[in-house]
């Protein structure tokens, strides 16, 4: 782990805190950024099949089993998105077999008719849910007002998926700030908050997609208002009926790194409170990179400050300076292991040269 700020001499130190909930308790934490490893075998997964050879987009790994389960969207050679399902064992992981599609898609006029995409699989309550996020025809005032569902398949065995509804389960309302929203995607993770009468409680953390449409984004310079996306999270006793949706983190229009969206948080807890990946959207580079933050309540988070105030860069991991992860790092899903962190993500084109992973140390004390 290496923790990081930039000082006046331009130097690495020590990062404080930039809290995007006004968490007071949160004034002085600092944010351990982890030391990312790429793996020398990058890209493990590449397009080849014609159910993805246009881009494997988005991975979602389960550790189950003795094999590593990996969850993805599809892009055809129609250009569609898919559920798809792989699998490998974790010493051999680029060679996967390839199972195809898991669901099929909704009926016309439903919000998963056109496509389904950022696949995330959880246990609740004896059941694998897969939440993934519709496509429909639908237009709205969002600039992305197509994904307007997240979508619920059930399943025993994670191979054989039925879908809870042809309805969604969770919609992109319900947000004091952005009333009249309705687009979201689920990139995020889901946490379980133990409760005293020994329920577990899930908090689904999700992307919300409030920027509005302009045809002219490039003439008048607008970009920032299209792409806006920020993370939001939700509760849920049963993993169907969610509420109390709230923004848990946004954009820092002052940091060059997010300052145009940011997106995807994934949330672990450790011994002194969470921790989160996601990824920031920035004109630094006009892509995205891999950020950190913490958290002492999972919803309030810290992503360091310089004395005085002044908000820094947090980001952990860029794209590489050529080759396969040039061009982005994108939808990285996270997996615990015993004494290390892994990512799975996206490179250029954001699933067309395919899915790499990373690894980092962690301390468990911290």
């Amino acid at each position: 782990m290496i923790t990081v700020v930039l000082l006046s001499s331009g130097l690495p130190g020590v990062l404080s805190d930039e809290n995007s909930g006004k968490d007071d308790s949160l004034k002085h934490s600092s944010v351990s950024l982890h030391h990312w490893q790429r793996d020398g075998r990058n890209p493990i997964f590449v397009p080849q099949d014609d159910f993805d050879r246009r881009g494997s987009q988005a991975p979602f790994v389960i550790s189950h089993g003795g094999l590593w389960w990996m969850f993805y969207a599809g892009i055809g050679d129609d250009y569609i998105q898919r559920i798809c399902l792989a699998t490998a064992v974790p010493d051999d992981p680029t060679n996967w077999q390839r199972h195809g599609p898991v669901l099929p898609l909704g009926m016309k006029g439903s919000f998963d008719e056109l496509s389904a995409t950022y696949p995330r699989v959880h246990r609740i309550k004896g059941r694998w849910h897969l939440y993934y996020s519709g496509r429909s025809n639908q237009e709205g005032p969002q600039h992305f007002s197509n994904y307007r569902g997240i979508g619920l398949a059930m399943s025993d065995d994670l191979k054989q998926w039925t879908k809870y509804s042809a309805d969604p389960v969770l919609e992109g309302d319900g947000i004091r700030e952005y009333p009249e929203n309705r687009a979201l995607v689920g990139l995020g993770n889901i946490t379980e908050l133990p409760q005293s009468d020994g329920r577990v409680r899930y908090r689904m953390y999700y992307t919300l997609l409030p920027g509005l449409r302009d045809p002219d984004w490039e003439k008048n310079g607008t970009w920032h208002i299209i792409e806006h996306k920020l993370c939001a999270a939700a509760e849920s006793d049963d993993g169907i009926s969610w509420t109390d949706r709230k923004i848990v983190m946004d954009r820092r229009r002052n940091v060059p790194s997010e300052d145009i969206a940011v997106v995807g948080l994934n949330v672990w807890r450790k011994a002194t409170g969470y921790h989160g990946l996601y990824t920031g959207l920035g004109t630094d580079n006009g892509s995205y990179s891999l950020a950190e933050a913490v958290s002492q309540d999972g919803l309030h988070w810290s992503r360091g400050s310089k004395d005085g105030g002044k908000d820094v860069d947090n980001v952990s991991l860029r794209p590489a300076a050529s080759g396969w992860e040039s061009g982005m790092i994108g939808y990285p899903h996270l997996l615990i292991e015993d004494d290390q962190v892994r990512i799975f993500y996206n490179g250029t084109g954001g699933g067309a040269s395919g899915i790499g992973m990373a690894t980092a140390e962690q301390d468990p004390s911290r």
